[in-house]
């Protein structure tokens, strides 16, 4: 659920700053064009229009305006999932903040076929093994998750033998 907000509150941004090669939202682009009126009247008077529409279209929920430790935090947020090229993660150099390696813990612990498990890590992330773990997580659990060096993930538990694992959730 929370992954979901995120996700959506993402995708809401108007992101001109975040990506170049993005159309920037026609508000934005009027509120830039603003800037080529020579005269100072019609210039404020540009201004004072566009801001105010900019404003509103805000406070409905039209437009998001999201900085990059925002961007940052979402990265993070979404470890584990593979994310769609969005266009304002694009020219984003939040990438290289996104972590390799979480630790957290097990708040819930469930056991599926074959000696596997889901888990639901603090924060609300869900994972699944789908190898065998050789010791059952507990609720309480250290949990660490790691990203493969050629992709995948890895998930260990109170120090033990990691296994592979993808987020669900």
């Amino acid at each position: 659920m929370r992954v979901g907000i995120i996700l959506g509150a993402a995708l809401l941004v108007a992101g001109p700053a975040m990506a170049k090669d993005t159309p920037e939202s026609p508000l934005v682009s009027a509120l830039v064009a603003c800037k080529a009126e020579a005269e100072d009247a019609k210039r404020l008077a540009c201004y004072d229009r566009t801001a105010g529409a900019l404003a509103d279209a805000t406070a409905k929920g039209q437009i998001a305006v999201v900085n990059r430790e925002d961007v940052r935090q979402t990265r993070r947020a979404l470890f584990g999932f593979v994310m769609p090229k969005l266009p304002f993660f694009s020219d984003d150099d939040s990438a290289s903040d996104t972590p390799d390696v979480i630790e957290s813990t097990a708040v819930s612990v469930r056991a599926e076929k074959y000696g596997m498990f889901t888990v639901v890590i603090d924060g609300g992330a869900v994972w699944r093994t789908s190898e065998v773990v050789r010791r059952d997580p507990k609720v309480g659990s250290s949990v660490r998750i790691k990203r493969g060096k050629v992709g995948g993930y890895f998930m260990g538990f109170d120090g033990g033998i990691a296994v592979r694992a993808s987020r669900v959730g």
